[in-house]
């Protein structure tokens, strides 16, 4: 794992914006936190000690971070539906997510809002205008009673 995290910071992956790259990518990390799972569920069954404990912490962490470089937003909903990714990122993502539908729902909600205050005016605009030509047009048939006279 300290070689793959090496070599994985070369990638750039922050920078990264095509999908494909970004989709194999995630394929791979989640393919390593699964390796990394199942050493560490065959280790537990026969004798440990506290440095393999440590490593494999410390190389929890690291795929962790390399899930995180990643934009993984960018990929479709059905290749995140593996069990070999951390929880706590799909959370987040899950999350942000809601929080971003929030925003947009908000901003619908405003804008329908101003929408209808404009309706309501133009409404009132419309009424007014009526009236005018209403005047007017009694007016006119008052002036041409008065001409055939």
């Amino acid at each position: 794992v300290p070689t793959t995290v090496k070599l994985w910071a070369l990638g750039r992956w922050p920078q990264c914006r095509d999908v494909t790259l970004i989709s194999e990518a995630f394929i791979f990390v989640s393919n390593s936190w699964r390796a990394l799972h199942e050493a560490k569920a065959r280790a537990t069954w026969s004798t440990t000690d506290e440095s393999s404990a440590a490593d494999w912490l410390a190389s929890e962490e690291s795929i962790f971070g390399m899930f995180s470089e990643l934009e993984f937003w960018r990929l479709q909903p059905k290749e995140l539906l593996t069990p070999w990714v951390p929880p706590q990122l799909l959370a987040c993502h899950i999350s942000a997510r809601c929080k971003l539908l929030d925003e947009q729902q908000r901003s619908l909600s405003e804008d329908n809002r101003n929408n209808l205050k404009e309706i309501n005016r133009l409404r009132h605009l419309i009424g007014q205008l009526v009236a005018k030509l209403d005047v007017v047009d009694a007016r006119s048939v008052q002036s041409t009673q008065k001409q055939c006279e």
